[in-house]
C-alpha cells in the first residue's frame, strides 16, 4: 500500500476519533455538566467537512461510490472499453471542476473568521480542493492501472 494510502487512513481515523472525543466531551458538559464547550460545535463543523472530503477521496480509492452497473454488465469488447473511457472521463472532469471552483472559493474567504474558534473559515473550504486532488490522483492512479476491459464497478467487501 503506498504512503499516501496509509496516511490517508490514518488520517481518517484520527479525525473521525477528534470528532467523536469532541461530540461525546460536549454532550457530558451540557447533559451532566449544564454547560456547554463554546469551540465544540465549530471543531465538529471542521472536522465533519475534512472527514467527508477525504473519505470521498477514499471512496474513489475503494471505488465503492454509488455506480450505475447494469450497462457496463451488457457490453464487451470495444463498446465497453469506450464506455469506460467516457466514464473516467466525465468523472475526472467533475471532480476537475469542483476543485476549481472550490479553490476559488476557499481563496476568497480567507478572511472570514470562525467566531468560537477564531480560526479562519479556510481551514474548512480548503478540505474540499485538498479532496478533489486526493479523488484525482486515485482517479488517474485507477485510470492507468486497470484492466481495459473491466468498467468501474465498485468492490465487494472480499476484495477490500
Amino acid at each position: 500500500m503506498p504512503m499516501i494510502d496509509k496516511l490517508l487512513r490514518t488520517l481518517l481515523v484520527m479525525i473521525m476519533t477528534g470528532m467523536s472525543l469532541v461530540v461525546a466531551a460536549n454532550v457530558f458538559c451540557r447533559f451532566l455538566l449544564n454547560f456547554s464547550l463554546y469551540w465544540a460545535d465549530e471543531t465538529a463543523q471542521i472536522l465533519l467537512v475534512w472527514l467527508t472530503f477525504l473519505g470521498a477521496a477514499l471512496a474513489v480509492r475503494e471505488k465503492s461510490h454509488y455506480v450505475l452497473n447494469f450497462l457496463p454488465e451488457k457490453l464487451s469488447g470495444k463498446t465497453l472499453r469506450v464506455f469506460t473511457l467516457i466514464q473516467q472521463v466525465l468523472s475526472m472532469a467533475t471532480i476537475i471542476i469542483l476543485l476549481y471552483y472550490s479553490t476559488i472559493v476557499t481563496w476568497q474567504i480567507q478572511d472570514w473568521v470562525m467566531p468560537a474558534t477564531e480560526v479562519s473559515r479556510t481551514l474548512v473550504y480548503v478540505a474540499c480542493p485538498i479532496g478533489c486532488l486526493l479523488m484525482l490522483y486515485y482517479a488517474v492512479r485507477i485510470a492507468y492501472s486497470r484492466d481495459e476491459e473491466q468498467p468501474i464497478t465498485p468492490r465487494t467487501n472480499d476484495e477490500i
